[in-house]
């Protein structure tokens, strides 16, 4: 199998206690009732590279970016070698809908829409919601410059990048892949899939994982490691967080 450099993965703390996710913007029809969420403060943000730039990610990009950083003392001598060395292979949903100003616009006339829209919607939502942003993000923050693989399957997104990682470790177009992925409770529609197809009495629990792999001549098979016997789950980032936590453990906010 190829061999894991390094891994790190954030989880919520065992002080995080079990409750109840609601949205307002839908009441009573959207419900879950077991949740554990990440507890982040403003310290997070001195973490990264440039503070201000956390004004325009969405918390799973924000995840995504504090796991990954963790990572970068493994992947100094790669990168110091070559920038391009390094491919990221990430599973991460698309970014939240701006809730608030969709709200606001669903009794305004037609004739007044244009012009409420542009006073009611933040243009830097749009740079939320792109998935591939979060991360060239996390990316940029690094200094890697090699291919950047995005992959949105909420059920399958981490597998389909541990085995893209794999196949392009075999054929040596990168000397390292750093597979990552980050799920958090922004957006009720994709919480609401979730709980209808795959929570099965889990507790849903947000949820950021990265695994820094290198070649070794064999191909693992990701696809048939034991992920469905845990008792939380934790969306997207599912197999790659379960998949670290068995094996080196990591952190917990």
């Amino acid at each position: 199998m190829s061999r894991v450099a390094a891994t790190n993965v954030i989880v919520p703390g065992i002080d995080v206690a079990v409750g109840s996710f609601t949205s307002s913007y839908y009441g009573e029809s959207l419900s879950i009732d077991k949740t554990r969420a990440i507890l982040l403060d403003e310290s997070v943000y001195k973490i990264l590279p440039d503070r201000r730039v956390h004004r325009s990610m969405s918390r799973a990009a924000l995840l995504l970016s504090l796991v990954c950083l963790e990572l970068q003392p493994s992947l100094k001598p790669f990168l110091d070698r070559s920038s391009f060395s390094t491919g990221i292979y990430c599973a991460i949903e698309n970014g939240p809908i701006d809730l608030s100003s969709t709200v606001e616009m669903l009794h305004v006339p037609e004739s007044e829409y244009a012009e409420q829209y542009r006073k009611t919607h933040n243009p830097k939502m749009f740079l939320m919601q792109l998935p591939n942003l979060a991360a060239a993000q996390m990316g940029i923050f690094l200094g890697i410059m090699g291919p950047v693989n995005v992959f949105n399957s909420s059920r399958y997104g981490s597998i389909h990048a541990l085995e893209q990682a794999e196949k392009d470790l075999a054929e040596g177009y990168v000397e390292a892949a750093l597979v990552c992925s980050a799920f958090s409770f922004e957006n009720p529609l994709v919480l609401e899939r979730i709980r209808r197809q795959d929570l099965q009495g889990r507790v849903l629990c947000e949820g950021a994982a990265a695994m820094l792999l290198t070649a070794d001549g064999n191909v693992s098979e990701w696809k048939g490691k034991d992920v469905k016997s845990a008792d939380s789950y934790f969306g997207i980032s599912h197999q790659l967080v379960i998949q670290i936590l068995n094996t080196a453990g990591g952190k917990q906010c």
